[in-house]
């Protein structure tokens, strides 16, 4: 079985159709053992997030097997859509205004009246009303971690100081330690995870980071990898 992990997408619809192209027609995939693993920030920063989650259900639909991981980004949408969280300000911080866009929601016409807690109650409706059931169930059901014998997959990365089974959410979510990125990490397993964005692909004895800053550099990036061998092949759109 080989794990195709796709890094930070952040609603680059155009990359992430090259790059399901490249994997679905790689001379080692396998469509009915292997498995690709998104390792979370769907939304955000880029114009069509909408769209990229409905590539995504589409490959589902057509029984791609597929791991979908929880990011940061993707949080802020539970925690508001679902949670019932007034987090805009803090949200648009980091991109929200594109992807309210992309489900044809311009969030400025809502935040002119401010940010209390009836303008925002508005706001959330207006998005219950025009995001598919689908898309709600999506980010229901995204999970936290992937782990196989020898790999962990997750958005940001871990604690070094902690052991892996002590991990928190906010350590997978947030994760960006001066411990973690050193060249002396070492780790229970191989970490694969996106959320900070690198020029190249990082490919460590115990971490890969397949984020390569997809929204600004316009590459976004996958890593192919066997739970019994060590091998590494790197794929981009």
């Amino acid at each position: 079985m080989n794990i195709f992990a796709i890094g930070d997408i952040h609603g680059c619809l155009s990359q992430l159709t090259s790059l399901h192209k490249n994997i679905l027609t790689y001379d080692k995939f396998d469509p009915k053992n292997d498995i690709i693993v998104y390792l979370g920030d769907y939304i955000d920063r880029g114009k069509n997030s909408k769209q990229v989650i409905d590539q995504i259900l589409k490959l589902k639909k057509d029984k791609i097997n597929i791991i979908n991981l929880l990011g940061n980004h993707d949080q802020f949408l539970v925690d508001f859509l679902i949670n019932e969280n007034n987090n805009i300000k803090n949200w648009l911080e980091f991109g929200a205004d594109q992807t309210f866009r992309s489900y044809n929601i311009e969030i400025v016409e809502f935040i002119k009246d401010g940010f209390e807690d009836k303008v925002i109650d508005r706001l959330r409706d207006h998005f219950l009303n025009n995001i598919e059931e689908s898309h709600i169930d999506f980010f229901k059901n995204l999970e936290l971690i992937y782990s196989t014998k020898n790999h962990l997959f997750v958005h940001a990365g871990i604690n070094p100081r902690k052991k892996l089974s002590e991990q928190s959410k906010e350590d997978y979510l947030w994760s960006r330690s001066r411990e973690f990125f050193s060249k002396d990490f070492k780790s229970e397993k191989i970490i694969v995870h996106g959320h900070t964005p690198e020029e190249n692909i990082i490919s460590d004895p115990f971490r890969i980071n397949v984020d390569s800053g997809c929204y600004f550099s316009g590459k976004l990036s996958c890593v192919c990898l066997t739970d019994s061998d060590s091998s590494r092949t790197f794929i981009t759109n």
